[in-house]
């Protein structure tokens, strides 16, 4: 039982990894999409690429920050079990696929917290949880959709007043071109701090199963093949790098239907609110993923977009989808939690 639940959960979270790309497409191409800069074949390409390339920026520049965080700075260590992990990702990826299915742009990261709070809480109690790590990552809920609407309205603002004389053929022309950097920029930004989370999970599962003596001799030195427990806790280049190609298959094979949400659901996007919104959500990514934290490029991405569209009066913003989305971020965590804390509790049952 316990090797089966090992290997399934390392299945499970390259599933989840998959979904994350599928999910998180819209984020990053659904503006350039809008704006018609691209094709939606060309944009899932283009994004692919970048989202690959943020391997490159965490492995030579901002570190795995943020898989540690995911990894060690939520439950402890003692409680990352197999089963706690498997029960996180069934619960995480459920609603996960459901949000994708109806079209729904969600955080897949605060759905795996959500996961892994339910699954240690229901069995362990608040003891074996990090409270520091989950404030730090239930703040981010509110302020990185904050950080992003304020920076994209004042960039708008700011472009706006510089170019006021210029030419709008012209100053659409100019920031179609720019939209093919900021998408980049927003690509790299959602992949240095989204692909780490899963990764993290993985990792805490690799440390426990060798530090496990109930765990076979033969699954563990596969595992040691792949990670060198005398390291302590750590992100091994090999995971990291195949983290990073699941997500972009899945972004590869795109979420058609949360593009369209957040590509004109939201508000009309122009090629200066499209390169204004995907900079300020570039920049916030960037610089949490520095700092560890786990934040959602959903949350990012919407705050700038409404930022961007509520300059030109608040009845240019779709309140009824936005509300849909606030509504769907309010249970994101909850629902995970629920869903995963029951299943470790089953699981506890059967295994008891």
């Amino acid at each position: 039982m316990l090797t089966f639940s090992l290997l399934l959960s390392i299945v499970i979270a390259f599933v989840f990894n998959f979904l994350n790309g599928m999910n998180d497409a819209a984020n990053s191409i659904s503006t350039i999409i809008s704006t018609k800069v691209l094709t939606p074949m060309q944009a899932i390409i283009y994004a692919a690429f970048w989202e690959f390339v943020a391997f490159f920026l965490c492995k030579f520049i901002i570190g795995f920050a943020v898989a540690g965080t995911m990894g060690a700075g939520i439950a402890n260590q003692d409680y990352m079990n197999s089963y706690v992990i498997l029960s996180a990702l069934v619960g995480a990826a459920i609603w996960v696929a459901v949000c994708t299915r109806t079209g729904m742009p969600i955080s897949t990261s605060h759905a795996l917290i959500g996961g892994i709070i339910g699954a240690v809480w229901f069995v362990y109690g608040s003891k074996a949880l990090i409270a520091k790590g989950i404030i730090q990552t239930l703040s981010f809920i509110v302020l990185s959709p904050l950080i992003g609407f304020i920076f994209s309205f004042l960039l708008l603002c700011f472009f706006r007043w510089i170019l006021k004389n210029s030419q709008r053929k012209k100053v659409e022309r100019t920031f179609k071109r720019l939209q093919l950097f900021s998408t980049a920029a927003f690509c790299v930004g959602h992949g240095s701090n989204d692909a780490q989370k899963t990764m993290g999970i993985i990792a805490v599962l690799m440390y426990s199963v060798l530090n496990n003596p109930e765990v076979s001799s033969g699954v563990q030195n596969v595992i040691a093949a792949f990670y060198d427990v005398g390291k302590g806790f750590y992100i091994p280049d090999g995971l990291a790098l195949i983290c990073y190609v699941v997500m972009s298959l899945g972004i590869a094979i795109g979420g058609k239907h949360v593009i369209k949400t957040l590509g004109g659901g939201l508000s009309k996007i122009t090629p200066i609110k499209g390169f204004t919104s995907e900079i300020s959500g570039a920049t916030t990514l960037i610089l949490t993923s520095i700092l560890g934290i786990p934040v959602s490029t959903t949350h990012t991405i919407t705050g700038g977009i409404i930022g961007v569209g509520i300059i030109d009066g608040v009845k240019n913003v779709k309140w009824v989808t936005a509300k849909r989305i606030i509504l769907a971020w309010i249970l994101t965590i909850p629902v995970p939690m629920v869903i995963s804390g029951l299943i470790h509790v089953f699981l506890n049952f059967l295994i008891a």
